[in-house]
């Protein structure tokens, strides 16, 4: 194997194998899934020990074990050679390897938790696996006379996880030698890469790259950036070598801090794009840190409050009635579904070179019928409705819609873990018109829009019974029995707040559904 492209993984490779309680705290593809895949076959091929590998779920189980082990098994040899009768793979579940066996689990599943004892155990993502059945997974190597475990992931929230577990080790992270005064030192992005100007704009460190950047043409910037020196403040190329320093080496466990920023090919530049682009979406920021820095990221106690929607009030009035006039532009339409029916309608308009929405009407109405009232008087090209607990009635005016070729959704909750090409992990079902996404995500992105005045809202906001309470309501904050970020409003109405997220997936669908056209 060659590791001149991540030289951390070397002294990785020759000291884990040795340890006996390992956490990796880990950035995305930093080479570890190599290292214990050939740990798990070692353990049991040439050792003889039961490995229990586990991973978040049962389907992400089978993908791993199809995907990735069962061909290095059958592609190798010397591997075929230890497996029954040189070709018998066993099951997703369970392989005879050598004289030892792999049980490979999803954590989501109870009962893999109960039946079984092992020497080693590999726990991967742990952050995305079922903690719960984590806690009885230990009991399963008491009885080893050489009981190991692993335990790596991506990181999520401080406090959880890989991050907790990190924090009682001995803090391993990567040091690396500048090549001018030989300062050694773990590369870090705010004293490494980046840093604030009196105007408060992020710009490389190195000052042959900062002064090529045009912050309004970003995308554009390909120039080269160096990490520069904490000490002696000049760039220099990072090494193929170095070491791995502990913070607390009296500690009994060991513990890695993994960044893509140790690994040589990273291009600094298109992470330095990114991490402009990130500017102003927490999501996308939360994912630089997990992702990119292998970092966890907390933003909790956000809310709205009222001089954010101050901020963001323009100089025009609520419409009440509607016009011909919005047939020619692109007009959303959120609802949210309670007791009453909370609505709010925006148009798209263009501020500063972005596409941005302005509110033109906020009300509650007790019909459904005369959501179809709002729906014709505005023009409404998208409407996203909440799918519960009017189910039947959302149906009943998604149809209505289809049958006079106006886009109605409905919309769902579900939780997705990590940042992907969709905005606020968006999926869509064309055939049935449902739109599902993540509710912490597309909150987060409708707290943005009013937190930075990405939107504008009428200035006679304030005349809206509950308006004010109601867009407040909701907090971000650490579930801890979930371990995961949501917004929640305790027994305060949030109905307003809903609607308006309702109408900003209601306006991103506008792009496409062909009535959106770029500025």
């Amino acid at each position: 194997m060659i590791f001149k492209d991540m030289p951390y993984l070397a002294p990785m490779y020759r000291d884990i194998p040795n340890l006996d309680n390992v956490a990796i705290r880990k950035a995305v593809q930093t080479g570890l899934s190599e290292l214990f895949i050939c740990l798990t076959l070692w353990h049991s091929g040439w050792k003889g020990k039961i490995v229990a590998y586990i991973l978040p779920t049962f389907s992400v189980r089978d993908r791993f074990v199809n995907q990735r082990i069962n061909k290095i098994i059958m592609g190798t040899k010397e591997y075929r050679q230890l497996i029954p009768r040189g070709r018998d793979l066993g099951n997703n579940r369970m392989k005879r390897f050598g004289s030892g066996s792999i049980l490979f689990l999803g954590s989501n599943t109870t009962g893999d938790f109960v039946e079984f004892s092992a020497d080693t155990i590999i726990v991967d993502e742990i952050d995305q696996c079922d903690s719960d059945n984590l806690a009885k997974a230990k009991d399963r190597i008491r009885a080893s006379e050489d009981p190991r475990i692993y335990r790596l992931g991506n990181p999520t929230l401080p406090t959880i996880g890989i991050s907790r577990i990190y924090m009682g080790t001995d803090q391993r992270t990567w040091f690396t030698k500048c090549p001018h005064c030989n300062f050694w030192q773990n590369l870090d992005w705010f004293q490494n890469i980046v840093q604030k100007n009196d105007l408060g704009d992020w710009l490389p460190k190195d000052p042959f790259a900062k002064d090529k950047v045009i912050l309004g043409k970003i995308d554009t910037f390909k120039e080269k950036v160096q990490a520069v020196c904490a000490k002696c403040e000049r760039p220099f190329q990072r090494q193929d070598h170095g070491e791995w320093v502990a913070k607390f080496p009296s500690k009994d466990t060991a513990g890695y801090s993994m960044s893509r920023l140790d690994i040589l090919s990273q291009n600094l530049s298109e992470l330095y794009v990114e991490w402009i682009l990130a500017q102003g979406n927490t999501s996308r920021i939360s994912t630089f840190y997990t992702s990119v820095l292998g970092m966890p990221f907390e933003y909790a106690g956000a809310r709205i409050t009222s001089e954010m929607i101050y901020n963001c009030q323009g100089n025009y009035n609520l419409d009440y009635g509607g016009s011909d006039d919005y047939k020619n532009e692109i007009i959303s339409m959120g609802v949210d579904v309670g007791s009453l029916l909370n609505v709010t309608v925006s148009k798209t308009i263009e501020k500063d070179g972005e596409a941005i929405r302005q509110t033109l009407l906020i009300m509650t109405v007790r019909k459904f019928s005369e959501l179809q009232d709002i729906i014709s008087r505005f023009h409404v090209d998208v409407c996203v409705i909440d799918s519960m607990p009017e189910t039947r009635k959302s149906q009943e005016l998604r149809d209505w819609g289809t049958s006079i070729g106006i886009y109605v959704w409905l919309c769902r909750f579900y939780p997705t873990p990590r940042i992907g090409n969709q905005k606020y992990g968006r999926k869509l079902n064309w055939r049935d018109r449902v739109i599902t996404v993540d509710r912490t995500q597309i909150m987060d992105a409708t707290f943005d829009e009013i937190r930075y005045t990405k939107r504008e809202i009428p200035k006679d906001v304030n005349t809206i019974l509950g308006y004010h309470e109601q867009m407040k309501a909701p907090v971000r904050i650490l579930d801890e029995q979930k371990s995961r970020i949501i917004w929640a409003e305790g027994s305060a109405a949030d109905h307003f707040r809903f609607s308006d997220v309702y109408d900003r997936a209601a306006f991103d669908l506008c792009s496409m559904t062909g009535t959106f056209s770029s500025f």
